[in-house]
Formats: C-alpha cells, structure tokens, sequence
C-alpha cells in the first residue's frame, strides 16, 4: 500500500515540475549595458523628433471636386474608376485636400463617400473611404 501511494505522488510531482520548469523557460531576458560597452544605437536608441510634414495644399482644380450620392451618380451617367481607402494624421481638412487631389490626380469629378471618420486623437488618423467617379460635363450631356 506504501509503495503504491509513494508512485501517485511522484506521477503527480513530475509533471508538476515540468510545467513550472516549462513556465520559467518562457521568461524574457533584458540586458542592462551599466558601463557602456555596446556600440552606439545597439539597444533602443532614443527617438530622433523629426519636425511634422508641411500641410497639404490644394491642388488647382481639386476644390470643384464635390461628393455626390451613388443613386444621382447613376442617374447622370457617371462612372466608377476606383475606391480609395486610406488614413490621414492631421487635421480632418487636410485629409479632404489630400482625397480631392487624389480624386483630381485619376481624373475624377466627383465622389460618393463610403466612410469618413474622423477621430477625436490627434495622434490616431482619420479614415477616408470613397468611391472616385467620372462624370460627364454639362457640355458633353
């Protein structure tokens, strides 16, 4: 009877160790260089600030690009040419600047929004999500 219960405790001991001796081994190391001996920029060189970029300007002829709703765009003909998604750090304006002057850059005279949101942190960048679209000109129709 001795025996027996001396071999459940060591069944149960073994994998006890195992999994402590496994939770161990998955510990991170850090290396704490006290007399300088690493080269320069070895370990986590501080952030350089590097000055935010310039505004976007308005490109000539990107303000007459507008929005317009996709049931008016079937209705006058127009044609989809793309979808464009993309993120803005700055201010929401500037964003618009930069989705009209790429509307203007594809040649594009309109846009139906699909989803704008602008974040309330600066340091977190306004979503633009647009379909960019041809119209025809007044004269064409």
């Amino acid at each position: 009877m001795r025996g027996n219960t001396h071999s459940r405790k060591k069944s149960v001991m073994m994998p006890a160790a195992g999994l402590v001796l496994a939770l161990l081994a998955g510990c991170n190391m850090y290396v704490i260089d006290f007399e300088n001996r690493l080269p320069d920029g070895a370990v986590l060189a501080p952030k350089v600030d590097t000055p935010p970029p310039p505004p976007p300007e308005p490109l000539a002829g990107s303000e007459d690009i507008a929005f317009m709703d996709s049931t008016t765009a079937q209705l006058q003909g127009c044609r989809v040419i793309t979808t464009i998604s993309m993120m803005h750090v700055g201010s929401f304006d500037e964003g618009l600047i930069v989705l009209r002057n790429t509307a203007l850059r594809i040649n594009a005279n309109r846009m139906i929004p699909l989803r704008l949101v602008d974040s309330a942190h600066t340091r977190v960048p306004h979503r633009f999500r647009a379909k960019m679209i041809r119209c025809p000109e007044e004269s064409e129709v």
